[in-house]
């Protein structure tokens, strides 16, 4: 059974004893190796909690005084757990909450140690009658965003059920985030370490509404949609960045290198017939290829081969420019302002440039 290699790794942060006792005393029933509880800086009103829980045998309580946050306490369990379990073949990640069932964590565990090259989630359907109505345009939206973001399609983005190997833990210590958007963080990066997503579906389970959760509608739904704009961002400042290299090198070109000079040999004399397209083209050409290797190694975090993903990335580049033009020509027609036809298009062309580089390229 996979439940006697797996720890399960508990961060928790106030957490009501009625929820929390009563999902102890189920696992006190399997055969889980360990049950590993965080103590994220609850505070001394908490204390008698966490003494009943180290009552059990099943369990091992550690933590600090100073709550620091979801994503924080996850890492220090991760670190905890691969220090002290060396024998332990898989963590799973749970809420102190009862929002998952020991069945579906052991499920979960199965599915971690029977697929090691992935990241399990145990997704929950949002749409479900008892989901709370807060939670369910919550969790729509953001695996619709992270959908847009990342080009990968995910049921329930904001479960805090996971499975992981030893190795796959290790690999997100370094992830950043020490409040909920580190497991949004996680899921943007899973596939550039090197692991796939997979779902297990799981139970939907609500207590009380949902009041018991620590999650904060505005600051938290910041930082979680700020790993979208962050993502965003970068790809925005690689496009400026090659744009700028663009229009010098454009300009160094035509103004300096074709103006002027002493033509000494026939290539020469062709291109000078030809300036404002030669230097175009080599503009191009240059601000394209950083463009590529900014967003392969920054934006995307791609491991995949340059020699296969360049000539893709530059029928993209050749695609972009004709539909941008075709764009405009079509907008100009029913918008009589050319800067604003060439910044609408633009900004279209913008995206579908980000859609097929996510989805296609890297």
């Amino acid at each position: 059974m996979a439940t006697d290699k797996t720890v399960v790794l508990i961060p928790a942060y106030e957490p009501v004893e009625e929820l929390l006792i009563p999902l102890m005393e189920q696992f006190e029933k399997m055969d889980f190796l360990k049950i590993v509880l965080v103590d994220d800086g609850s505070g001394p009103d908490f204390k008698p909690v966490f003494d009943r829980c180290r009552a059990f045998g099943c369990s091992d309580v550690t933590g600090y005084e100073v709550n620091h946050g979801k994503g924080y306490a996850l890492k220090y369990g991760f670190r905890y757990i691969l220090d002290k379990y060396p024998e332990c073949e898989c963590i799973v990640t749970a809420d102190s909450d009862g929002q998952h069932l020991p069945e579906d964590i052991a499920r979960v565990a199965q599915a971690t140690i029977d697929n090691p090259d992935c990241l399990v989630l145990g997704s929950r359907d949002c749409l479900n009658d008892n989901v709370p109505a807060r939670s369910r345009f919550g969790n729509v939206m953001t695996r619709n965003v992270f959908r847009i973001a990342s080009g990968i399609k995910i049921q329930d983005t904001q479960t805090g059920l996971r499975g992981f190997t030893p190795e796959c833990a290790r690999a997100f210590l370094g992830t950043a985030g020490n409040r909920f958007e580190y497991e949004m963080n996680m899921l943007m990066e899973a596939r550039a370490k090197g692991y796939e997503i997979k779902e297990i579906p799981i139970q939907t389970v609500y207590i009380n509404d949902n009041k018991s959760t620590h999650f904060s509608t505005v600051k938290d739904s910041m930082r979680v949609y700020s790993v979208f704009f962050k993502h965003i961002g970068k790809f925005i400042l690689s496009s400026i960045c090659a744009s700028c290299i663009d229009i010098l090198l454009f300009n160094l070109l035509f103004y300096v290198a074709f103006s002027g000079a002493e033509i000494s040999s026939d290539l020469l004399e062709i291109f000078k017939s030809v300036p404002l397209l030669v230097s175009f083209l080599c503009a191009r050409l240059v601000s394209s290829t950083i463009n590529f290797i900014i967003n392969k190694r920054y934006v995307f975090h791609d491991k995949g081969k340059t020699h296969k993903e360049l000539p893709k990335y530059y029928v993209l580049v050749a695609c972009i420019a004709v539909c941008t033009y075709l764009l405009m020509a079509v907008l100009r027609r029913f918008i009589p302002i050319t800067w604003l036809c060439q910044l609408l298009a633009t900004l279209i062309m913008f995206t579908a440039s980000y859609t097929v580089q996510r989805k296609a390229i890297f």
